[in-house]
């Protein structure tokens, strides 16, 4: 039996109690891509998207309609900005982060619609693209029209940066 497909999209500012399960995402992942990590630090790093408005970092829910369960994350940062949450200039590079779905809810779009609305989010800010690393799912990245832009060493392992420009189409 297929699933709905149906599911919406929050800010993790209007749902903080997702907050916990969000930052346990974020630090089984980085432990899974052999990155350091603590669910503490991952948590309080958060917390600074709570603000909201047109404000980065910020972070977007997929919520599974009926249940609210929550399905799915991704984030948008700047490290040019630094700790402080704050509206970025539009030359400052913007970059999509910590895109997770739930492993049942894989293939069905989810993912695929968090990207876009972090792209509108990023359009509505005025910015002309956004900014990835990516080391297993680069494939992933590169079927949705990101392209690789060099190889880097980050936290000790290779990583693909990655770019897309912001058009009207995905």
């Amino acid at each position: 039996m297929e699933r709905e497909l149906a599911w919406h999209r929050v800010s993790l500012a209007s749902c903080p109690d997702y907050l916990d399960q969000v930052a346990i995402w974020h630090h089984r992942e980085c432990l899974r891509q052999g990155l350091q990590s603590h669910q503490n630090k991952r948590r309080e790093r958060l917390l600074q998207h709570l603000i909201g408005c047109a404000c980065v970092p910020q972070t977007w829910l997929a919520l599974e309609p009926g249940s609210g369960d929550l399905i799915g994350c991704v984030s948008v940062v700047s490290y040019h900005l630094g700790a402080r949450p704050g509206t970025p200039q539009a030359d400052t590079p913007l970059w999509l982060s910590n895109l997770f779905v739930a492993p049942e809810w894989r293939r069905q779009g989810v993912a695929s619609g968090l990207i876009e609305g972090v792209r509108q989010f990023s359009r509505e800010l005025g910015m002309t693209g956004l900014w990835l690393t990516a080391t297993d799912q680069s494939e992933f990245y590169r079927r949705r029209g990101w392209q690789l832009v060099r190889r880097a060493k980050l936290g000790g392992r290779w990583v693909n940066v990655m770019t897309h420009a912001l058009g009207d189409t995905p």
